[in-house]
Order: structure tokens, then sequence, then C-alpha cells
């Protein structure tokens, strides 16, 4: 083999990164979350949270998680955040964080869009290294952001849990149009 060029570095980059709060039912997604991490097909402590969470899934077909999504659909919409590309949701699961409890650096590719909810109030915080953003913790604080974005969080010192929510959009090549919920005949 010969190579004639190599370049790795990097290029500004479209990004974007929007924060707000929602009014959210904190005791159900709470209870959900607590039923989920105890169901055999958790994923606790075996991916970038490393922390009790529930299957990537677990939320995918929850009317409340649905309803309560409908704004998150129509900003992505309004705003264009995947380039007039269909896209429908693929990943729904929640998660509790403990004392000890952090989050790894990582990122939500390959998605087209990501966001996450937070839960309760606590003194952690979500960062963003690349764009130098954080997402306090507090009920119904959420991010909706470029799946690119690295994100992480500190181990906790607090006795409290800190519960939230998560999610990612696809695109959606094989129907063409966008879906933020089931029963469209969407689901994968």
């Amino acid at each position: 083999m010969k190579v004639n060029k190599f370049i790795k570095s990097k290029i500004e980059r479209d990004y974007f990164f929007v924060t707000g709060k929602i009014k959210i039912d904190v005791d159900y997604f709470v209870q959900k979350i607590e039923e989920g991490i105890n169901r055999r097909d958790n994923e606790n402590f075996t991916t970038n949270l490393m922390c009790e969470m529930t299957s990537y899934k677990y939320f995918l077909h929850d009317e409340t998680f649905h309803e309560m999504l409908l704004p998150f659909n129509q900003l992505v919409d309004d705003h264009n955040f995947n380039y007039d590309l269909p896209w429908q949701l693929d990943d729904a699961w929640g998660f509790k964080q403990s004392i000890g409890n952090y989050s790894k650096p990582h990122h939500h590719l390959p998605t087209a869009i990501s966001g996450t909810i937070m839960l309760t109030k606590h003194p952690q915080t979500l960062y963003f290294p690349d764009i130098k953003q954080e997402l306090k913790c507090e009920p119904g604080a959420f991010a909706l952001f470029s799946p690119f974005l690295l994100h992480s969080n500190k181990r906790t010192k607090s006795h409290v849990p800190r519960y939230g929510l998560s999610f990612n959009y696809i695109n959606n090549y094989r129907t063409g149009f966008n879906s933020g919920g089931p029963g469209n005949g969407n689901e994968r």
C-alpha cells in the first residue's frame, strides 16, 4: 500500500445545544425507572453511565413519555435540527445515579438528535466540555443537543440519588416522514 496523503485534524462544525425546563411528572418517571432498573434487561453499570439504568428501549412505548416528548418533537421540526431528514425516536431510557456513580465522557453517535431531562434536584451537573456548557440537575431541566457532543459528570458525593431520562432520535430513511411516537406503524 502506498499512502499519498494522511490528514488528521479538527474542523469547525455546526452544532445545536438547547436547554430549558419542561413540566414533568417526576413521581411517575422515578417509579418507572425504579421498576426498569430491577428488570432482567436493565443496563446497570454496563454502559458509559456507571450507575443503575433501564434498558435503552424501556420508554419507547410509554404513552406518558411520548406525551412529554411532544414539545421536543415540535422543537426539532421548527428549528430543522435534522436538516429536513426524516427522523424517529429510537432510544428512551432512565437512570439513577447514587453516591459514587458517574458518567464517563461519551457521545451518542450514530444517532441524529439527543436529549436528556433531569428529574430531581441534585448538586451534580452534566458537563459538555467541547462547548463549555453544563446542565444543572433540577426537576424538568433539559438539554437537546447534537449527538457528537461529548458529555459526562463526576462521581456524585451526595447520598441523595439523581434520576433522569435520556433519548435519541435516528434518521428514518425507510418511511420518509417524521415520527415522534408509537402507533403510527413506524416501530422497529
